[in-house]
């Protein structure tokens, strides 16, 4: 029995042993393409270094983009609504204010001018000083 345990505990230490050494000689092919001066070496070594981070990523499960999605679709019809919101009251108030302002500067007195057809009688009239709108 302890020559049974002897040889498993030997057969796996081979196993870790392998797999250190399979680590290390990719570790050191990764190096080496991350230091190479080449372009095409810098490329493939980023590229490696995207893969790698990749494999690490914990990817979000269905529901939690669902979740996520609606959110975001939410949020956003809420600040669109509240942008909408004081874009129009906004434009509402420089509107009345713009208006307010152009009636009392352009109050002038303006000619009226009648025609009537039956007797070709032209009438004008030419607002007295004293009054005004």
């Amino acid at each position: 029995m302890a020559k049974d345990r002897e040889a498993k505990d030997l057969t796996s230490n081979k196993k870790a042993d392998k797999d250190k050494a399979q680590k290390t000689s990719k570790s050191s092919k990764q190096k080496s393409a991350k230091n190479s001066t080449s372009v095409g070496g810098k490329i493939i070594g980023y590229l490696k270094g995207v893969v790698q981070e990749l494999k690490r990523v914990t990817w979000p499960t269905p529901h939690e983009m669902l979740n996520s999605g609606i959110i975001v679709i939410v949020t956003l019809i809420f600040f669109a609504l509240f942008t909408f919101a004081i874009d129009s009251l906004s434009t509402t108030g420089v509107t009345a204010l713009a208006n307010t302002t152009s009636k009392e500067t352009t109050a002038t007195p303006s000619t009226t001018t009648t025609v009537t057809p039956s007797d070709s009688t032209v009438v004008t009239a030419t607002p007295s000083a004293g009054t005004s709108k």
